[in-house]
């Protein structure tokens, strides 16, 4: 007998313009011990469905269903199946401690004491992999990383004792070596506890590192299974294919070039550009624990810049000091070789430089139309349409005034058609819209005022491969034919080495490593960088089982003395608990790991031509 046993499930919703089905009379199974899972695009119903399995749905739908069962019994939530969700800080009470919310979930499950509760809940922590369990326990949510976060929320679904774990893209909001930790949690945590794992997720990487039976989904229905072997090498359906060949990059029509020129008239990769904008030694501590710490970075005219590290090691708070929505502690900041001083960089920028958000849907005002949103922006820099700028509205008389919007609204039509929408779309709201046509919104926003920098932070972590593909080249497209430079802020690696002329790899506040994408990515110098690009799981399953999470200690930790990696590291020396290392400069390629140095490594010879030395 099938854990679980779904057959001939439908829902559908009910509208002002009637029912809407959702999910198409869909069938699968998971078995004792398995991990299978469910692929598919944003709005394939996957989520829906699961909500449906969950019973979570309640009068929102109507469901109808021959069978849904966990060993032969309807599921109950709590009890013989548990739900984990894409975004952990959501599903936990922001305003009850850690212990409180695992003790309260043991004790609703079994007939136990409070301390053999709180003993238990410790007991669950540690299983997870959370280091100090006791000290976690007496933590709220917002204290913990978003990987310590989505450990705490599998500790509570494992408190229910389930048969059955639903996991609905666990691990997209992550980093990949803390995805790597958490998929490797869950491959241990079905191996030791018999429990059952359906894997919800548009990665294919994962899914190929994870699963050993595949669902494929779209429009609402269940278009292929099989092995996991079989749908990544012998696919039958066209959908499929298109998936595998997202996942793997095949379908981008424009790559990085050496060869290619964009609308400056340089070359593909930038690299002799002078510097647009320019952080030297910058510093913003919050708590002693977080942010950037002598942070240099420079951005050229016409590049991409790939900015990459694993959550909470600075990447954010460098964008927002570079945008001016934050205030270094120390520091300086110079725009086209001029210093900016903290109270005049605003000014200075003048829509100079603009910031595209993970999440498009909260970077929208929902009251706004498209084309409000976009008129607001251009009243923000304080520029017209005809290319001159004005630092407060004008009082004009009618005519002139109906001549500015006409041209105004051509304006809109045509940033419009150019980030793949249509002129109809600008009266409609951001509700309107699915993730990647916001998404869309976001980037013509940014760029209607004509951007000379442009900041991506996080843009595309929340989107399916085909979308993420559509995005990925319309921003390449735009780069290539305005001409304006990019910080391209991600942990995907795969995006980043497709997208990005040179890469600056971050780690506890500062940069480790900086040199051209293709070489850095091709044979990484850092003990770092290598860690990050090998946890990244490849949509491939031989490939992708080879997946494995960093050794040391969870997380990055902004240290005063000493390299910050040194906790993570298996080439660390003596003096790297003790020094923190300079940045050394080889042909290009920076590097700030004492391997590197002369005096720590030993002194080459005069004519001796640096290599990676991990």
């Amino acid at each position: 007998m099938s854990v679980l046993d779904v057959r001939n499930l439908s829902v559908q919703y009910l509208t002002e313009n009637g029912a809407s089905e959702i999910v198409k009379d869909i069938s699968f199974k998971v078995e004792k011990g398995e991990i299978a899972g469910l692929v598919g695009e944003s709005g394939s119903g996957k989520s829906t469905a699961m909500l449906a399995v969950m019973g979570l749905l309640e009068n929102r739908a109507q469901i109808r269903a021959e069978r849904i069962t966990i060993s032969g019994e309807k599921p109950v939530p709590g009890q013989n199946a548990a739900m984990i969700f894409q975004d952990s800080l959501s599903c936990l009470n922001p305003s009850v401690k850690i212990g409180r919310q695992l003790r309260e979930t043991v004790q609703a499950r079994r007939k136990c004491s409070r301390k053999e509760a709180a003993a238990r809940a410790e007991e669950l922590l540690d299983l997870t992999g959370i280091r100090n369990p006791a000290l976690r326990m007496r933590q709220y949510p917002f204290e913990l990383s978003g990987g310590m976060r989505q450990r705490v929320v599998l500790a509570i679904a494992l408190a229910c004792e389930p048969e059955l774990i639903i996991a609905d893209e666990p691990t997209t909001a992550l980093d990949a070596l803390v995805q790597a930790q958490i998929l490797l949690l869950f491959k241990r945590i079905v191996k030791e506890t018999g429990t059952s794992m359906l894997l919800v997720s548009h990665d294919m990487g994962v899914t190929a590192a994870m699963c050993s039976r595949v669902y494929v989904m779209h429009n609402g229905r269940i278009v292929e299974h099989g092995t996991v072997e079989d749908i990544f090498y012998s696919p039958v359906e066209e959908y499929t294919r298109r998936l595998l060949e997202d996942a793997r990059g095949g379908r981008l029509t424009v790559h990085r070039d050496e060869n290619t020129e964009n609308a400056a008239g340089k070359t593909g990769n930038a690299y002799g550009n002078p510097p647009l904008l320019q952080m030297e030694h910058v510093t913003k501590i919050f708590d002693e624990s977080e942010g950037v710490r002598d942070l240099s970075l420079e951005i050229r005219r016409g590049e991409i810049l790939a900015l990459v590290g694993e959550s909470g090691s600075g990447k954010t708070t460098a964008a927002r000091i570079l945008t001016g929505m934050l205030r270094e502690d120390s520091g300086i900041l110079r725009y086209r070789g001029d210093e900016l001083g903290q109270d005049r960089r605003m000014d200075a920028f003048g829509g100079s430089v603009q910031m595209v958000f993970q999440d498009p849907y909260a970077s929208l005002n929902p009251c706004l139309t498209v084309r409000e949103a976009l008129e607001e922006a251009l009243e923000a820099s304080g520029q017209r349409v005809n290319g001159t700028k004005r630092c407060r509205p004008e009082r004009r008389r009618s005519s002139s005034h109906s001549r500015e919007k006409g041209r105004m609204a051509e304006k809109i039509d045509r940033m419009l058609r150019l980030t793949g929408l249509s002129s109809e779309d600008a009266d409609r709201y951001p509700r309107d819209f699915s993730g990647g046509q916001r998404q869309r919104i976001g980037i013509a926003r940014a760029l209607i005022v004509e951007p000379e920098i442009l900041v991506c932070d996080e843009a595309l972590s929340s989107l399916d491969a085909t979308t993420r593909e559509q995005i990925l080249e319309l921003i390449f497209r735009i780069q290539r034919k305005i001409g304006f430079a990019c910080l391209f802020i991600s942990h995907d690696m795969h995006v980043v080495r497709r997208i990005s002329d040179r890469i600056a790899v971050m780690y506890g506040g500062r940069i480790v490593e900086t040199g051209e994408t293709k070489k850095v990515c091709s044979d990484p110098w850092h003990p770092y960088t290598k860690q990050l690009i090998e946890a990244v799981p490849e949509p491939d399953p031989l490939r992708a089982v080879k997946i494995k999470a960093a050794p040391g200690k969870d997380g990055t930790e902004m240290v005063r003395y000493g390299c910050p990696f040194a906790g993570r590291c298996g080439y660390a020396l003596e003096c790297c608990g003790e020094e923190i290392p300079e940045s050394y400069s080889f042909d290009g390629r920076e590097v700030s790991c004492f391997l590197y140095s002369d005096r720590h490594s030993g002194r080459r010879s005069r004519d001796y031509r640096m290599t990676s030395q991990i």
